[in-house]
């Protein structure tokens, strides 16, 4: 229980503003995934946090808005910088994982990696359900579409998507980070990841990352979001800046949909990167990354 008075009201806001354009598209029967639907969710429900980031910190802590971290200048520069690697990384871990299951237990649980090109186009006209011929599409190879994946994820990670995941970030790995910053790393990240991931209940209900599982989606996304709350944490507490949470934030949206192209689905909660495969995957970067990052002699 959130016995913090000025964090309490930080999260009754992020929900209440987010829940309330949600609810907008739920009561004007507005098909979710739909352009008006979408740009409701960005501009609405992902500047929830960082609204309510803002009230609290002006009205309430009064303090200078810069304590929220939104900074360049005093950010560690090299790890914004190598903020960008951590996606390939990320999805080389989950094709390895995908396969590794794959192998393991059935397709049918983990889904079926396919890098063929027929597979591709197979692919690309289920996802379109048939409208769209991709014979007459000009795909290019399938190792050029990977690098087009992942140079646009970054790039837009770096400028379109960031502002949009900063509405995010600016509550969870600004005010909140701060407010709990005085706790163990575990603690204070479960208790990030669990308020963040409630947060997205009424999207999920709407079909959000888990269509074929409304209600118990939510209690997935939950798990999700405390396990992408290890990674976000330490790129916070060691760029000194939210820009890198909320870059690579950026950077897994613009590439989740890409990443999907070159997968045969298996259940939604395991063979999916919003699944067991894609947070194994993350646990993989988070665990590279303290290894790596291990002073040397211990």
């Amino acid at each position: 229980m959130i016995k913090d008075r000025p964090l309490l009201l930080f999260v009754l806001l992020a929900f209440a503003f987010c829940w309330f354009w949600a609810g907008l598209i739920y009561l004007t029967d507005l098909e979710y995934g739909s352009t008006y639907a979408s740009l409701i969710v960005a501009v609405g429900c992902m500047s929830a946090p960082a609204l309510a980031a803002w009230i609290v910190s002006r009205y309430i802590l009064k303090e200078p808005l810069h304590n929220l971290s939104v900074n360049w200048k005093t950010a560690r520069k090299n790890v914004l910088l190598m903020t960008p690697l951590w996606l390939p990384l990320w999805i080389l871990f989950f094709y390895l994982i995908l396969l590794l299951g794959n192998w393991l237990l059935s397709p049918e649980i983990f889904g079926s990696v396919d890098f063929t090109y027929e597979g591709l186009l197979n692919r690309i006209e289920d996802l379109t359900q048939g409208q769209i011929d991709p014979e007459s599409l000009d795909i290019p190879s399938i190792p050029v579409l990977f690098a087009v994946i992942i140079a646009g994820a970054v790039v837009a990670g770096a400028t379109v998507n960031l502002l949009f995941s900063l509405g995010e970030e600016i509550g969870w790995r600004g005010l909140m980070f701060n407010r709990l910053s005085h706790l163990p790393l575990h603690q204070r990240v479960i208790t990030t990841g669990i308020v963040w991931g409630f947060w997205h209940a009424p999207l999920i209900l709407m079909g959000h990352n888990y269509p074929e599982h409304p209600v118990s989606g939510i209690f997935m996304m939950v798990l999700f979001c405390v396990v992408l709350s290890y990674p976000m944490d330490w790129l916070r507490n060691n760029s000194n800046s939210v820009l890198a949470p909320a870059a690579f934030h950026g950077m897994i949206n613009a590439s989740a949909a890409g990443l999907m192209l070159f997968v045969n689905p298996g259940h939604e909660f395991i063979g999916s990167v919003v699944g067991l495969a894609g947070m194994l995957a993350m646990l993989s970067v988070y665990f590279l990354q303290q290894l790596i990052s291990r002073p040397a002699g211990r």
